[in-house]
């Protein structure tokens, strides 16, 4: 694939590129409905990572702006609300996950203890990501260890009888997640990278239904863009809780669904459920899937981060998701590699796919660190800016829906945000990592402290600001599965 030269783009022109590319109204962005206060560059990295946050956090805010008037504006969207982030804000939110606490309890590590780095027998290195059980034992079964293992250097050595490449196959095939660093050029020469799209956002068309307003937006004079929207999320990790937690900051009534028996990452999910009503629904039951079906029958909105093919085979493909709502849905995927290609059903997250599409090994040789082969990003941005495309995704699909009617799919992957983030070009030098540090009086201008059933919570408040409309997150975290699985009643 051909990548997109964006290398001159300003975080406004960012703001332009996905607005335009989305076809959403020209009439609603202009240097009167957005603006970005604060300094450009807050990110240590070669990369123009700076720009993206304040970026992504306007232009999911807008497109939340540009819902609230359509329901204010007898459905045509004249007037829309202003909105504004300030960079250091996003920035900071970008790193939510880090901030969270419970007070006066100690934080919780989110990273397992088999995750890590590791020497391959050929000289390169491997990353194991095994922050879930199953993961970890299936990365300690194919090394031969005992799947209670948790001492890295008896783990760095039995990794150490495997060649990179051929490590990451094997886990593939045995549902481990396993990657080789490579280099950019090695990521260009593997067939997945062909695979991806020159626009990180696609949205389809999967079946008809009414234009006009959503029946559950239907009130016009919603405190918040989002009010009455309902929104089932089945998603783990960051990248589609992030999505979902965007939209629960706009109003939106998500339900977020797991499975009672499925592994859950406390340190995560204490900060990614804020807003959101947690409830449990066992798909691997006639109960379970036909109190999916009821839900989704009345919702707007579907969130799922499963590979490709996995809620399908449940009875939830977007097809049949569609034949359940009537008045219209849209149907929200996030994966690792895309919906095409050799590499659309492998697992993947956030640092694997870093790692294995050249970031981590590039941002080495920008640093110069001498003997180091690869270095981190200063945060989740694949998660991050995934979930927030998806959420600006739902709603370019909202609008066309109320526009247009029909039932809609978006698709977001995280390789595909890296090739965007990619398009904007490099910092020459280390020139791109001396940047201030956010000082902690800067962060706490940014936090909010609330109650809930856990303790006092303290977290980054979300970073888009409206005028005269409320954002912000109603529910704070509870245990999983606290809730009924049912919509808000708002009668």
């Amino acid at each position: 694939m051909m990548q997109i030269n964006r290398s001159h783009f300003t975080t406004k022109d960012i703001i332009h590129d996905l607005w335009e590319n989305l076809s959403l109204p020209a009439s609603a962005l202009s240097d009167e409905t957005v603006e970005i206060t604060g300094p450009e560059h807050t990110f240590p990295s070669s990369y123009r990572l700076s720009l993206i946050p304040p970026a992504v956090v306007a232009t999911s805010t807008l497109a939340a702006s540009l819902i609230y008037s359509h329901r204010t504006n007898d459905d045509k969207p004249t007037s829309i609300p202003k909105v504004t982030v300030n960079t250091l804000h996003a920035t900071t939110e970008y790193k939510s996950e880090s901030h969270i606490r419970i007070l006066n309890s100690p934080a919780s590590d989110v990273w397992g203890a088999v995750s890590g780095s590791y020497g391959t027998s050929d000289g390169r290195i491997v990353g194991i990501h095994a922050n879930f059980p199953n993961h970890a034992i299936a990365a300690l079964e194919i090394l031969g260890l005992p799947t209670d293992c948790t001492d890295k250097s008896i783990i760095a050595d039995a990794v150490k009888r495997f060649k990179a490449l051929e490590l990451e196959g094997i886990a593939h095939e045995r549902g481990a997640v396993i990657y080789a660093l490579r280099t950019p050029l090695e990521w260009s020469l593997e067939e997945q990278s062909r695979h991806l799209p020159p626009f990180p956002i696609i949205i389809r068309k999967i079946g008809d239904a009414p234009a006009g307003l959503p029946p559950n937006l239907k009130n016009k004079t919603p405190k918040s863009c989002l009010s009455g929207l309902r929104v089932a999320e089945i998603s783990r990790v960051l990248a589609g809780p992030i999505c979902g937690r965007t939209l629960a900051a706009h109003g939106a009534d998500v339900l977020w669904i797991h499975g009672p028996h499925l592994p859950s990452l406390p340190g995560l999910d204490i900060d990614t459920s804020r807003g959101k009503r947690s409830t449990f629904i066992d798909l691997r039951n006639e109960k379970g899937t036909e109190k999916l079906k009821g839900l989704l029958s009345t919702a707007d909105v579907l969130i799922q981060s499963f590979r490709p093919g996995t809620l399908a085979s449940k009875g939830f493909s977007p097809g049949a998701v569609a034949s359940l709502a009537p008045d219209g849905i849209i149907y929200a995927s996030l994966n690792a590699f895309g919906e095409s290609g050799p590499w659309k059903g492998r697992r993947g997250f956030d640092s694997m796919v870093q790692l294995c599409t050249g970031v981590n090994a590039s941002e080495a040789e920008y640093f110069n660190q001498e003997g180091e082969k690869f270095k981190k990003w200063p945060c989740q941005a694949l998660d991050h800016t995934a979930g927030y495309f998806l959420a600006i995704g739902i709603l370019a699909a909202l609008h066309r829906r109320i526009v247009e009617g029909g039932s809609w799919e978006v698709h977001v992957s995280l390789a595909g945000v890296m090739e965007y983030i990619s398009s904007l070009g490099r910092i020459a030098g280390k020139e791109g990592f001396n940047v201030p540090r956010i000082s902690k009086q800067d962060v706490e201008e940014f936090m909010e402290t609330r109650q809930c059933k856990l303790g006092m919570i303290k977290g980054v408040q979300h970073a888009g600001k409206i005028d005269g409309v409320e954002v912000g997150y109603r529910y704070m975290p509870t245990d999983l599965g606290h809730y009924d699985a049912a919509w808000e009643d708002l009668s």
